[in-house]
């Protein structure tokens, strides 16, 4: 499978002190609390406490929710070059969450496979 990437622009953090979803980029409904992925410029805006300053790789190439692989093959080669990452799939996407300082790094070795 041929993969195309795009490294959104925003840096994206990671907080489980709201409880809220409408300005969450993604949101996570967890069994003890909910995790909500927002751009860290809102975490600052909110007073909120975050962790996991990050960039986002999304996956724009499609792929079915029965594929095997995609998220281990991308994240392998992440891992071979000692970056860090947390997917996150949802129903059409795949999101890549690397370090902020790995992102345009992360992005140019996954664009380079393609």
């Amino acid at each position: 499978m041929n993969f195309k990437f795009r490294l959104l622009p925003e840096v994206y953090v990671f907080t489980k002190s709201l409880d809220f979803n409408k300005n969450s980029f993604l949101f996570l409904n967890e069994t003890n609390y909910s995790t909500s992925i927002i751009e860290k410029s809102k975490a600052i805006k909110f007073k909120t406490e975050y962790t996991f300053e990050s960039r986002c790789i999304k996956l724009l190439s499609k792929t079915r929710l029965t594929d095997v692989g995609v998220s281990s093959k991308i994240t392998s080669i992440l891992a071979s070059n000692s970056i860090p990452c947390n997917v996150i799939s949802g129903y059409d996407n795949d999101y890549f969450f690397v370090p902020s300082n790995d992102g345009l790094k992360a992005f140019q070795i996954l664009s380079s496979l393609s």
